[in-house]
């Protein structure tokens, strides 16, 4: 074989190991997968739930529990794989054992966190207001109907299940309190009203 057929073959070599490297690095910079539970930025969610409710005072027996549905919406953006920040409302119609309809709605702002980016167990914490439509403590029966705002606490948890698409499912737990203060009755003072609504229900998710 002459020199000049040697030539062609040994540039090709030449390109060949100079290339290699190239082609290694331009694999190894590979865009990783999208998280299994964050695919966007903005997220919507809207569920149901099983609620009961306590409401308690200074010199009240807080003995009166009370069952209902609630329904909950949530809106907000993730941050980053790990944590979502929105905002929360909560309705919890509610009926007293006088039969005297309660309502409770919650307005919060929320930050939800996970522990593990590719699990879909979440914690959840939210702090605001709580509008309150009658009364949450037993008071005379003649007693005008009463409506208050309230410093609002949310905290619980759950498991967000992916479908494959922009639409998953959750389940979730957890409390809310009311804190209202003192009220006036016309029987005197109700200090240091609270209510508890401890609820357990699912929602559908979108991100």
């Amino acid at each position: 074989m002459t020199s000049g057929r040697l030539a062609p073959l040994a540039w090709a070599a030449v390109a060949l190991v100079w290339l290699t490297p190239q082609l290694a690095a331009a694999q190894g910079t590979a865009p990783a997968p999208a998280d299994p539970i964050r695919s966007s930025r903005a997220w919507i969610v809207i569920g149901a739930a099983a609620t009961s409710a306590l409401g308690d005072c200074t010199d009240c027996e807080a003995d009166n529990y009370l069952h209902s549905g609630s329904v909950m919406g949530n809106a907000g953006v993730s941050i980053n794989q790990r944590i979502d920040v929105g905002g929360e409302v909560v309705w919890v119609p509610l009926t007293s054992e006088a039969g005297e309809d309660l309502r409770v709605t919650f307005v919060m702002a929320s930050l939800q966190f996970r522990p593990w980016t590719t699990r879909g167990f979440f914690l959840k914490a939210a702090s605001g207001m709580a509008f309150v439509a009658n009364w949450l403590v037993t008071v005379p029966v003649d007693a005008p109907a009463q409506r208050s705002k309230a410093f609002g606490l949310g905290l619980g948890a759950g498991w967000e299940w992916r479908t494959g698409g922009p639409v998953g499912v959750q389940v979730f737990g957890g409390q809310y309190v009311a804190a209202l203060g003192d009220l006036q009755t016309n029987a005197g003072t109700a200090e240091n009203v609270v209510g508890n609504f401890w609820s357990i229900g699912t929602a559908v998710v979108i991100r």
